[in-house]
């Protein structure tokens, strides 16, 4: 097999990936939305918890692991061949989380919340959606769903907001919740969670799935690009 096929093997499972903006309630719109395809859910909690099941310790990864090996780790490995041996340790865990969601694509149904999941499965089969809102709807929710006082509010929503989008263009190159990044964006203020779960569900099932082919090549320039971009930080 080409380094080629091993980086862009096809999937043979449908995929939803839902990111978003804290409190707007994307992670209970991803849950309802596996709920009514009987997909599996998997969250950020969920995805670290499976990677650390493997057994290796992002520190410990080095250039020529064989841990790395296939999928788009021969790509990493590949542009790393003329650098340090040791990898970062922030490259490795997103890597190795990586790693694991490709291969929960690759075996089942699932929607998959965060983790730069749109990105890291630019050549499956998938639908990927942001969900973002109104400044006043995420106070509100935030204030009555999580145990956050209303003076902490506004430090505690740009902190969370940042660590998102600041891991998401760290690993992606890319600007997190930036439109044409996603399939879809919704806006949770103007619609209740059930209509919002309702339409996601539809629109998986009338999605109109790209070429692949077309897509392989995309995805590897892009991460050829991202590799070279997180060498040099």
């Amino acid at each position: 097999m080409s380094l080629f096929e091993k980086l862009f093997q096809k999937a043979g499972k449908k995929i939803i990936t839902i990111d978003g903006e804290y409190g707007s309630g994307a992670n209970e719109i991803a849950k309802k939305v596996a709920d009514k395809l009987n997909y599996e859910f998997f969250d950020e909690k969920l995805i670290e918890l499976m990677s650390l099941e493997k057994k290796v310790k992002p520190e410990e990864i080095k250039k020529d692991d064989s841990f790395l090996q296939g999928t788009i780790y021969d790509l990493y490995r590949q542009n790393y061949s003329y650098s340090q041996e040791d990898i970062a340790t922030n490259d490795a865990a997103f890597l190795l989380d990586s790693k694991t969601i490709r291969e929960i694509a690759k075996s089942k149904k699932a929607v998959i919340f965060g983790k730069c999941a749109d990105f890291v499965l630019e050549d499956f089969p998938k639908l990927s959606v942001f969900i973002y809102a109104s400044k006043e709807f995420e106070e509100e929710r935030i204030l009555n769903t999580y145990n956050i006082k209303k003076d902490k509010l506004e430090i505690k929503m740009t902190r969370e907001n940042n660590r998102r989008a600041n891991h998401y263009s760290r690993n992606t190159g890319r600007v997190w919740s930036e439109s044409h990044n996603y399939d879809i964006l919704i806006n949770s203020s103007s619609f209740d969670f059930e209509s919002i779960a309702n339409l996601i569900v539809e629109m998986s099932q009338n999605r109109k799935w790209k070429n692949l082919a077309k897509v392989r090549i995309f995805f590897m320039q892009k991460f050829t690009i991202f590799l070279k971009k997180i060498y040099i930080w």
